[in-house]
């Protein structure tokens, strides 16, 4: 089992215009896996500061550095590793094939399994 990383991404902004779907994130620390997954429609990832390398299917597609366009095909597992602190990404997506809430339509995931937290008191 993997530790959580004390540092989660931190999503800095979200909007939707103009039929597109944009979601601005930072990940603080190097090293953090942002797992697979998948979606509905094809989209584009771009890597705005810092490094990630990225998988495809379980294919390793490179590493990019920001400015970076990372091109997603449809029903494409794909997750990332941040090769540097302070990554920032954009999820750029067609919000025309969104969700009801809005997000966009995820085809399937993997999660990742975390060991307790061994700083708790057990109850």
């Amino acid at each position: 089992m993997m530790k959580r990383a004390a540092h989660q991404p931190v999503t800095e902004a979200l909007t939707i215009f103009g039929g597109i779907y944009v979601k601005a994130y930072t990940v603080p620390d190097a090293l953090t896996l942002l797992p697979q997954h998948s979606h509905e429609y094809g989209h584009v990832t771009a890597v705005t500061s810092g490094a990630v390398r990225v998988w495809q299917d379980g294919r390793l597609l490179g590493e990019f550095r920001a400015p970076s366009l990372i091109q997603i095909p449809a029903h494409t597992m794909h997750g990332f590793l941040t090769l540097e602190p302070k990554t920032g990404l954009l999820c750029i997506h067609n919000a025309d094939h969104a969700d009801p809430d809005g997000e966009p339509v995820v085809a399937a995931e993997n999660n990742l399994v975390f060991e307790e937290d061994v700083s708790s008191p057990s109850l």
